[in-house]
Order: structure tokens, then sequence, then C-alpha cells
């Protein structure tokens, strides 16, 4: 998983737009939030990337527990109701199927934010989504707010190619870098024993 976050991290920031910054309400951490795509527009996924920062030394928190919400302008239309990060950033997928202003609201606290019956802490954003391109009839969202992962459909584009490849590459990378080092590993171990 640990993986999978770094890969998708690292083909977001191709095109992610620049953090907007704020403290949390009680200060527990400073929270960046940004968007691949940087523009993000309906009917294309958006990656919601999500950074604490110690308001202290600077430095990404690890070890917070949050909720995002997403909401329109009358309800609440996108929820993780209960997250944690030990990197100090996530990133949250969700396809909006219609343009316009739209609030983030990121619930945090150092416990598990279901374990406390305290008020937490809060920061809000606003994300303003672009109408995309028409979509075909039989792409279908499943957007939820009972789901703490949402479901979108992935048919191909050219976006969700090039991540793919971007994946391979890495995924390539790293097998063939895995092996080298067994083979080296092993390479050593039968010189050491040769010697003796």
């Amino acid at each position: 998983m640990i993986f999978a976050s770094v890969l998708q991290q690292v083909a977001c920031a191709q095109d992610e737009s620049a953090p907007q910054t704020r403290l949390s309400s009680k200060g527990l951490a400073y929270v960046n939030l940004s968007t691949s795509p940087s523009n993000p527009v309906t009917g294309q996924l958006t990656i919601i990337l999500l950074q604490f920062v110690d308001p202290e030394t600077k430095a990404p928190l690890g070890d917070i527990y949050y909720r995002f919400i997403i909401r329109n302008d009358t309800n609440q239309i996108f929820v993780v109701p209960d997250g944690s990060t030990i990197s100090g950033k996530v990133g949250i997928p969700y396809q909006f199927d219609i343009p316009g202003k739209y609030q983030v609201e990121v619930d945090l606290n150092d416990t598990a934010i279901s374990d406390i019956s305290a008020p937490v802490d809060e920061v809000t954003f606003p994300i303003y989504v672009d109408q995309g391109e028409p979509q075909y009839q039989n792409q279908t969202v499943l957007n939820s707010t009972n789901q703490a992962t949402p479901e979108v459909n992935t048919e191909s584009d050219t976006n969700f190619d090039s991540h793919l490849l971007i994946y391979g590459i890495f995924g390539a990378v790293i097998a063939a870098g895995l092996a080298f080092l067994i083979i080296r590993k092993k390479r050593f171990s039968e010189q050491k024993k040769s010697s003796q």
C-alpha cells in the first residue's frame, strides 16, 4: 500500500496544483491541500492531496487521524469517516459530477476521531470544479457518502493510460533493483564461503 501511495503521488505530482495552506482551528497542524489535476473538471478523477505539517518544526506530521468531507452549497456529498496517515501526506480520489464551488472540511486529531467525544480540530478549503468534456452514456460514477473510498469508472483514456505506464515503469525498475540486490548478495555469500 505504501508503494502504491508513493507511485500515486509521483504520478499525480506531474499536474498538481499549488497547495493551499491553513492552520487548523486548534493549532494542531498546518494542512496543505492540493489537487491533481491542478484544475479539477467534472467527469474526471481528481486526487485531493493532504499534507499535515507541524506548526513549530515545519516538518511533515505522521500519526494524524482525520475525517474528510466534501460539501456542495447545501449537502455533504462525500465522507471518509476515519482516515489516518503515517507519512504526513495522503491522496483521496473523487470524481465531481457537477461544476461549481465545493467546500472540503478536514477534521483532525492526534488520536482516532471515532474514539473521542470532544470537538475535533478542523480546517476548510474551497475547491472549484470546471465543466469537463461530455461523458459517454456508458460511463458511470459510483461516488457515495456512505463508502470509505469511492468506486470510480476507469474506462481507458489517455490520462489513465499514462498513469498505468508510469506504474509499470516504476514497478519494473524496482523489480530489477531487487533482483540485482538478491543476486549480488548471493554472489557475495558464495565468494565469502569460497575464501574460507
